[in-house]
């Protein structure tokens, strides 16, 4: 075995393998192409035929580059911490590729491609990465094994060289620790994987997980639009954020009475946004609406937003919330109840009832909302115990003096407010309606804000299109007088003015629509392209606030829809698999600890209660044992000492015949009867010891070259020191060929041979 050329082998697929995990888990194919490529070909540039490092000051001068350029990416503007820190190992990685690669530089190497793949955990949750990282742990364990023989077996040689008088002829060392190493490697291999996978399995079933974490600090704004078409903000001027891909960011299962609906979409709010800038044309959340959160601390019951009346029928969701940048939760109006393992503490407004994680939440998300099945009159009011301080501990956020001023929260419209409200007007004229605009509420408020978006809905063209005729116009201007085409966020938008023009008070929410229902695994799969807005308006009388959707829906279905074909059924099914692996492994808290560990329990216990079942056999037999052989202690006693005699009489016997098989087959004796297989095997271990007494110093026979021609080299090439070993190939000559047998005066005389060779090989060499 060549290990310096396997484990270089072995060490250039896993540093491979890291750099193309990490470019998966960013999702970045145009690092993926350029890392990769730059990888492969460092292998036909410094360890090819004609290949050639490059200079150490070459390499020194391009990492001190690739320093400069992470410090001023660093301080250029934020980013996400994991991302830079893998470019820059990766780099590294890549120049030390192409340069001389001693021990040293392999350290560092499987180090940095270690420190890549921890970073690259945080990224994803996709089970095809986690495939990966399962390969990838396999193939390191295989290289850092290596590597320690490798550098054992190095500092060996080395030492053979410095007392060598002529050092051309010492030869490498093969790592071995006697006969069938190969077995052995393998077989310690797999002991050390079977343990590590063992301890990792405990650990992770013993330690649940929590997903909060201040790693990457505070992103504000989430993540951009490549990443998930949620924005707690809106702008006008940018991208529909519908326009993402269709990664999913979400399962939803909504059940009512235990069974799942799958009859309708829901309309999943992340953030409330009641505050319009004309000047950047950007939707926010105001500073008055922010000064209501509470920090409400998550127990193992839950966080109750609301009571309800007796006998209301409750909806209950599941949400699994893929991983994500940014706080904000996704609920439904009017959620009543939240509860998750996941978080310690959430925020919550009363007013606009925006729910947030008080950390970042780093990795994928289990929780659960209720909401009545019906609407609820003066439910509004319900959410006024929060502001109590014995509710649930809550905690305020940070000092805050601005004050909230329910009345004119969220009402107005600061752009030609004039023109559109003679438009709304207008369009209430024609079905025989009318609004006071300076009235607070008004019973037909309802009816008004249904009467305009079934408007919108009929009179205005849905497209995804964000190019504008006039880019220096009003968008909202312009959508209701000139194009009467666009996305979601304008619909929502026109809406909200309309209302707000006249009196109402309104607000767009932005979150997502789930109307996609994955018929396996019954539960609806939210994608980055289902980011929608839509429109909240207060009705007041005791109605509160109730979402109205101004965007034509069967448009975004027609747009969102995909032809179904066998490939929708394999993407449903793979997209459930991935579920389960979030459900069950990304996610693991402590809520999926309980239930595991209370599923094994009970089915165990069914098991062990069980006549029938194997496992119950086996514990009535054990109970009745001492009943059916009548034993005492002392008779117990001896028959658990006979088991254990029996066994380990029984590995010896194993132990012994495998090795002995082992040595047939390193002698070439497969070919003879089996009687001389075995007799010869006996008498020719002397020769097996000594050719593995040769190989731990270095001397390896080639397969084409005789024992005894070996022998005769080793004995000319080395004088003095190597004459045992010819003595021992003469008798080895004479067993295995002559059918002679050794009798116990020849046994003693080949381990005195055997002693005195390895002293030879030990000691220093003979000038």
């Amino acid at each position: 075995m060549d290990l310096s050329q396997t484990f270089s082998r072995i060490a250039f697929y896993q540093i491979l393998l890291g750099i193309v995990t990490f470019c998966f888990a960013e999702a970045n194919p145009g690092m993926l192409l350029v890392a990769g490529s730059l990888v492969v070909l460092s292998r036909y540039i410094t360890d090819g035929p004609w290949g050639r490092p490059l200079p150490r000051w070459a390499i020194n001068l391009a990492a001190l580059g690739t320093l400069a350029w992470w410090v001023s990416e660093w301080f250029s503007g934020p980013h996400n911490i994991i991302i830079t820190m893998g470019h820059f190992t990766m780099w590294l990685q890549i120049l030390l590729l192409y340069a001389r690669k001693t021990n040293r530089e392999y350290g560092q190497l499987l180090m940095l491609s270690l420190l890549q793949m921890i970073g690259a955990s945080v990224l994803s949750v996709s089970i095809i990465y986690g495939a990966l990282l399962g390969v990838y742990c396999v193939l390191a364990l295989l290289t850092f094994l290596t590597f320690q023989l490798k550098s054992s077996s190095d500092r060996v040689y080395e030492a053979n060289r410095s007392a060598a008088s002529d050092q051309r002829r010492v030869g490498r060392p093969d790592p071995v620790v006697g006969r069938g190493y190969r077995w052995q490697f393998r077989s310690a291999t797999t002991m050390i994987a079977v343990i590590c996978a063992a301890l990792a399995v405990a650990v992770f079933i013993a330690m649940p997980r929590s997903i909060e974490s201040s790693l990457l600090g505070d992103t504000g704004e989430g993540l951009s639009p490549k990443h998930v078409g949620f924005n707690p903000q809106v702008r006008l001027d940018g991208k529909p954020i519908a326009g993402g891909s269709h990664v999913p960011v979400m399962n939803l299962r909504v059940e009512l009475h235990g069974e799942p609906i799958s009859s309708r979409s829901w309309l999943m709010r992340g953030a409330a946004l009641d505050t319009y800038d004309p000047f950047t044309h950007t939707w926010k959340r105001s500073p008055e609406a922010v000064s209501t959160d509470r920090r409400l601390r998550v127990n193992k019951r839950g966080l109750t937003l609301a009571h309800l009346p007796q006998n209301v029928p409750i909806v209950h969701a599941y949400i699994t919330l893929r991983q994500i940048n940014h706080r904000n939760l996704f609920t439904y109006l009017p959620m009543t109840h939240f509860q998750s393992d996941g978080i310690s503490s959430a925020v919550f407004s009363p007013r606009d009832r925006q729910l947030s994680s008080s950390g970042p939440v780093l990795s994928a998300l289990i929780y659960t909302l209720r909401w009545p099945l019906f609407n609820i009159r003066d439910l509004d009011r319900r959410y006024t115990d929060l502001e109590q301080p014995a509710f649930n501990e809550p905690m305020m956020l940070q000092p805050n003096m601005v004050t909230f001023d329910q009345d004119q929260y969220a009402r107005g419209w600061p752009v030609q407010g004039p023109r559109i409200r003679s438009y709304t007007l207008g369009v209430l004229s024609e079905l025989g309606m009318s609004r006071d605009p300076f009235a607070k509420y008004d019973p037909a408020d309802a009816r008004i804000a249904e009467v305009l978006a079934d408007h919108l809905r009929s009179t205005c063209n849905y497209t995804m299109d964000s190019r504008r005729a006039d880019p220096e116009a009003e968008p909202i201007i312009e959508f209701l007088f000139g194009s009467r085409s666009g996305h979601c966020e304008l619909f929502a938008s026109s809406l909200a003015a309309m209302t707000r023009s006249i009196g109402m008070q309104a607000r767009i929410v932005t979150g997502f629509r789930a109307s996609e229902f994955n018929q396996i695994g019954g539960y609806y799969i939210v994608r980055q392209s289902d980011a929608h807005a839509w429109t909240e308006v207060n009705l007041g009388s005791g109605s509160g606030w109730r979402s109205y959707d101004a965007t034509p829906a069967a448009e975004i279905d027609r747009q969102a829809r995909q032809q179904r074909t066998w490939m929708t059924s394999l993407r449903e099914a793979y997209e459930h698999l991935e579920f389960g692996w979030i459900r069950s492994i990304v996610a693991y808290d402590v809520g999926a600890r309980r239930a595991l560990l209370s599923g094994l329990n009970a089915k165990l216990a069914k098991s062990v209660r069980d006549d029938k079942a194997w496992l119950g056999q086996i514990v009535t037999f054990v109970r009745l044992l001492p009943m059916a052989w009548q034993l005492d202690k002392t008779n117990t006693a001896k028959a658990v000492g006979t088991v254990v005699f029996v066994a380990v009489v029984s590995v010896f016997l194993i132990r012994l015949v495998v090795i002995r098989r082992r040595r047939m087959t390193a002698l070439k004796l497969a070919a003879l009867p089996p009687v001389h297989q075995r007799a010869l095997a006996k008498h020719l271990a002397f020769y097996m010891d000594m050719t593995a007494l040769l190989r731990r110093h270095g001397y390896i026979r080639p397969s084409w070259q005789s024992p005894r021609s070996y022998a005769e080299d080793l004995a000319r090439n080395l004088p003095g020191r190597m004459d045992p070993a010819v003595t021992l190939t003469d008798l080895f000559y004479r067993v295995r060929f002559g059918l002679h047998t050794l009798d116990e005066q020849q046994r003693r005389r080949a381990k005195v041979y055997l002693r005195q060779l390895e002293k030879a090989l030990s000691g220093p060499p003979r000038a």
